[in-house]
């Protein structure tokens, strides 16, 4: 059976990142990767109004297109993030894309899922964009993998397969082989102790998934050393969060 990969487009032009993405597309065809590219511009997603109804009551009041979208990327293999760089960071579409997901960083949906970033800029602001792309996969409960970026000076360089390499290799990949950061584990430890102290809809959430009892949000390869970080972070998170 073929995976199934969704690309994001942010930019309102259909340029530089598209193309991009429409380059990957056709190189994952080839390797029997089906990518759907949807463009963010095309659907009806209001601003975040901090009510954090999504959050207490598991319902956002704003009627839009993002439960449909969020409901989406739950049923792919993999997951393509991309944008062009405005002043150092990603296009307010996508943050505003992003700031409506606010439950997943409390109850995660699309845990294990490998996410891949596509970023294009006239010259500066990679780094920054990509660090904070990256955040927001292991806040959603999915993970990071390959980072693809080209200026303008190399915006017609094409794709090479060592750019998405990691990604194609994590999406074929069992889970239990999966490695999870210490960022990812102290994270995981910080939402479990929030979901057990602060919010019951969390904790119900948790529970219905059988993560409360877990390292992590699955069985994956966690090395000793990194399992006593985690397991201190936790106890001392815990600690510190009164009920």
């Amino acid at each position: 059976m073929n995976k199934k990969v969704l690309a994001i487009n942010s930019s309102k032009r259909k340029r530089n990142t598209y193309g991009l993405l429409i380059d990957i597309k056709d190189q994952l065809k080839k390797i029997n990767i089906e990518v759907e590219i949807i463009n963010l511009h095309d659907y009806n997603i209001e601003i975040c109004t901090g009510c954090e109804s999504c959050i207490l009551k598991d319902k956002c009041f704003l009627d839009d297109d993002m439960d449909m979208l969020m409901n989406k990327l739950q049923q792919y293999d993999g997951i393509i993030l991309s944008t062009p760089i405005y002043l150092n960071n990603i296009s307010g579409k996508l943050k505003i894309f992003i700031d409506r997901t606010c439950r997943w960083v409390h109850r995660p949906a699309i845990t294990g899922i490998p996410i891949m970033n596509v970023v294009t800029t006239s010259f500066s602001g990679i780094y920054n964009t990509l660090k904070y792309m990256d955040n927001v996969a292991i806040q959603w409960g999915a993970f990071p993998t390959d980072n693809i970026s080209r200026k303008v000076t190399t915006i017609e360089d094409k794709v090479q397969p060592k750019e998405y390499k990691n990604f194609v290799k994590h999406i074929m990949m069992d889970k239990k082989l999966y490695k999870p950061s210490i960022q990812q584990l102290i994270y995981f430890s910080v939402s479990k102790v929030l979901a057990q102290k602060v919010i019951k809809r969390d904790s119900k959430y948790w529970e219905e998934k059988d993560w409360l009892s877990k390292k992590y949000f699955y069985d994956a390869k966690i090395n000793i050393f990194k399992k006593i970080i985690a397991n201190k972070f936790y106890r001392m998170i815990y600690k510190k969060v009164k009920l």
